[in-house]
């Protein structure tokens, strides 16, 4: 179908933006087979609140700005060339909420809501856009962001997207009642070091591995008569062939695999993806650093170690790799890497893990870290341990810790402070002390202790510490209320027109620090949140999605929040790699962002605001 005469000077102006540009072009005609074009003069009011609507519009020049005339705290949405409104309310057929009027002149795309619903029911691309804005437009900045990548000459670098493409032969099986010896012969025939076993339905239930034959056949003493599967490891471990390579990554790392099993859309064998096939990035790959970090003998060989994990990261931040396991992913190296120098210095302080619980904090508590992060961390004692040989063991490990990359913390929230090195008992009467005082300084400790999380030693002490805390913070609602307006302190930063405002002036460069402006109204939030409802995740995104399995969030805030919280994120690392401001690692330059990410910024602090003011809300 062909666009409305009158439309189709600006069909070309159109596709250059999403998700046009992604919409097939019958597709694009049909939307547009009854389009209109309008012009508006500044001022005018395209589309009043509360009321009917008709028509979907589309701005060609100019700005539209919305706004909720009953509740200015939502914020503003500015529409440019290429955006499209009032969406929610086409799709759900109700009275718009906003007012829509004309910032600049505006041409407008007036397209009948007819032909609007009809293409959202008969373009996937489409119907993705206008139910899932945010998420849309992040895969398109993920995807762009890995093209320019690959473009400055990373390619050889560059993860493969799917498990599929990195499938090289076809896998190898048998099924679980084949005999040991034929088993062996058949790995040793096809020049294998694993063998799948499926069932009748090529469904994989377990493997083998050549690491596996001297200790399961030769000194166990088993008959090669036996059935293949006597031996074979079970459960098997899978991926889905669509799953990304980094996934697989993390598999391995998490549970020292050399082999990830991939399996179809029906769960059959589909092949079979090695170590070997995922990484080409000299010598950083993730289980070659988790290697090297269980085997090192010093702090000097773990501070290679923890280089390497940093410059792996920049690699994968590079290459567009999802935040939410980027971060993840150097949180999961980091506690290794701090558990293996523990383990050290432990035995020259005659401490071992029975006696006390060593304990992350902060953005290390949340599974949240970046590549720029320092130390938050903390003791519980067991009454019989002295606390003077553990602060003294505790320095040791500190100063380890900055020789491995991660600085002192200027506020001294370290396990060798004396006030951090206390019993449960002590523990539970100071986080009382914080709840009951709630000043600015209790509240500010409370934001940095509440995220607490088990890393070395015994973790019953944490877990009966983290139990106590959460039964007594969430009876305590006047300390909520003062949680949640402290939570709602810092504003994101945009301006009365709803656009991007700096947050400071660097280099004579205009920027926003997007961990406190950006990322902190999220984790505040949901710490309220998480607490409320006495959830004992530290993970921000991990808190949200348990709230809202208690049916207190909505699945479509849950959906933008997590969203919004990710880009966030994404964009801090990336700004962390290029260390274009090395004094604000986590400083953006305004005029360093593409018209995609700028848009989906706004989209992002948008969300910030009205994450706060569902907290707000519970806590008038």
């Amino acid at each position: 179908m062909k666009p409305a005469p009158a439309a189709q000077p600006y069909l070309d102006a159109l596709i250059a933006h999403d998700p046009f540009a992604e919409m097939a072009v019958a597709d694009v005609g049909a939307l547009l087979s009854h389009a209109t074009v309008t012009y508006h003069a500044v001022g005018e009011t395209l589309i009043d609140a509360q009321a009917d609507v008709d028509q979907c519009w589309i701005v060609l020049q100019g700005r539209v700005r919305g706004e909720r005339p009953t509740d200015v705290t939502v914020g503003a949405l500015e529409l440019t060339a290429g955006e499209m409104f009032p969406i929610g309310a086409l799709l759900t057929a109700r009275k718009v909420v906003s007012r829509f009027f004309c910032e600049t002149e505006v041409f407008a795309l007036r397209i009948p809501s007819a032909d609007f619903l009809r293409v959202a029911k008969q373009s996937a691309v489409f119907s993705d856009f206008c139910n899932r804005k945010l998420t849309f437009l992040l895969e398109r900045s993920r995807r762009a962001l890995q093209a320019s990548y690959a473009a400055e000459g990373g390619r050889e670098q560059q993860l493969p997207r799917t498990l599929q493409s990195l499938i090289r032969r076809e896998a190898v099986s048998t099924l679980g009642n084949v005999k040991i010896r034929d088993a062996l012969s058949l790995m040793q025939k096809n020049a294998i070091g694993s063998l799948v076993i499926v069932n009748a339905g090529n469904e994989p239930i377990g493997i083998i591995t050549e690491r596996d034959i001297v200790p399961r056949v030769v000194l166990a003493d088993r008959s090669p008569d036996d059935a293949v599967e006597t031996i074979a490891t079970t459960p098997v471990a899978t991926l889905p062939a669509h799953a990304s390579s980094v996934e697989a990554a993390l598999l391995m790392a998490e549970r020292g695999f050399r082999h990830v099993v991939v399996v179809d859309e029906r769960g059959a064998l589909a092949g079979i993806v090695s170590e070997r096939d995922l990484f080409a990035l000299q010598r950083h790959t993730l289980t070659g650093v988790s290697g090297a970090i269980n085997r090192a003998n010093s702090v000097t060989q773990l501070a290679i170690c923890a280089s390497d994990a940093r410059q792996l990261a920049r690699n994968l931040i590079a290459q567009g790799v999802e935040s939410l396991t980027m971060t993840r992913f150097v949180s999961r190296l980091n506690d290794q890497l701090v558990r293996r120098v523990i383990e050290l210095i432990a035995p020259t302080h005659d401490v071992n893990a029975g006696e006390l619980c060593w304990i992350a904090l902060g953005s290390e508590g949340r599974h949240e870290q970046t590549i720029s992060t320092d130390q938050d961390n903390a003791l519980i004692l067991s009454p019989g341990l002295s606390q003077l040989r553990a602060l003294d063991f505790a320095k040791d490990v500190n100063a380890a810790l900055d020789q491995c990359g991660f600085p002192l913390c200027k506020g001294n929230i370290m396990a060798s402070n004396p006030a951090l090195a206390l019993t449960v008992d002590d523990w539970i009467a100071r986080f009382a002390e914080w709840t009951e005082r709630g000043d600015p300084e209790s509240l500010l400790q409370a934001n940095i202790f509440f995220d607490l999380r088990p890393l070395w030693g015994d973790a019953a002490l944490a877990n009966q510490l983290q139990a106590q805390v959460l039964e007594t913070a969430s009876a305590n609602q006047r300390f909520l209320k003062q949680l949640s307006d402290n939570a709602q302190s810092v504003e994101p930063p945009l301006n009365w027109l709803g656009n991007l405002s700096a947050t400071a002036e660097v280099n004579a460069r205009q920027v926003i620090d997007l961990k406190r402006f950006g990322v902190r109204p999220f984790v505040d939030a949901a710490r309220v949140l998480a607490l409320a409802h006495q959830v004992p995740a530290t993970n921000t995104i991990e808190r949200l999605q348990a709230v809202a399995a208690l049916h207190k969030l909505q699945p479509a805030e849950l959906s933008e929040w997590t969203d919004a919280f990710s880009f966030l994120q994404s964009l801090r690392l990336r700004a962390q790699e290029r260390s274009e401001f090395p004094d604000y690692p986590n400083a953006v330059a305004i005029d360093a962002l593409s018209p995609m990410d700028a848009r989906i910024l706004k989209e992002c602090f948008r969300q910030a605001r009205k994450l706060q003011q569902r907290v707000a809300a519970d806590y008038p």
